[in-house]
């Protein structure tokens, strides 16, 4: 439950990088590939079982949270 926790606390994190300017939305998305491959690999580690489907419970919504971190940080670049 608690890594559960800390991984929903991704979304603040690249938003936080997005306003210090260390990354920049056009960064993020180009690399989005990459991000899903690493963020799979994370929630497969982080997993407390084998089982597939708690996998993809931590690794959906932490993709979702990567393309919405993305456009929140478009929208504070405006």
């Amino acid at each position: 439950m608690l890594i559960f926790g800390i991984t929903f606390l991704f979304p603040v994190v690249l938003v936080a990088l997005e306003m210090a300017g260390l990354v920049t939305p056009k960064q993020l998305l180009h690399s989005w590939r990459y991000a899903i491959i690493i963020i799979t690999v994370a929630a497969a580690v982080f997993t407390p079982s084998g089982n597939p489907i708690s996998m993809l419970v931590l690794a959906a919504p932490l993709i979702a949270f990567y393309f919405i971190a993305i456009g929140v940080g478009k929208l504070i670049k405006k």
